[in-house]
């Protein structure tokens, strides 16, 4: 399966998981495997605290930089960088550059 998220439809949604800002989101969901995600957080845009219950995430910074909160600790993310999140546990994540930041997620159910 080929995801083009270029094709996607964007949606802006404020406040994306309580956080700042806007998010620009383009998502792939299916409810058997899970979602594949493409977040873009404008300069100052944030992804709120959150807490990940039936699904883990794998977060692939593909370019600018930002902050994230992983269960209480913060550390620098830009591309390159991948970041995890087991399922039960809690992040956020902080466009703190000068660009827009540039997610890929990946949201796999556990089964």
């Amino acid at each position: 399966m080929i995801l083009d998220f270029a094709s996607m439809t964007a949606n802006t949604v404020p406040g994306f998981k309580g956080g700042e800002g806007e998010a620009i989101v383009r998502k792939f969901d299916d409810p058997r495997m899970g979602a594949v995600v493409r977040i873009t957080l404008p300069r100052g845009a944030s992804i709120g605290l959150h807490t990940h219950h039936g699904n883990c995430e794998i977060v692939y910074v593909l370019s600018g930089s930002g902050q994230c909160i992983d269960d209480g600790a913060e550390y620098p993310i830009s591309a390159g960088v991948c970041h995890y999140c087991p399922e039960g546990h809690t992040h956020s994540i902080r466009n703190t550059g000068g660009e827009p930041l540039e997610l890929l997620g990946v949201l796999p159910v556990v089964q």
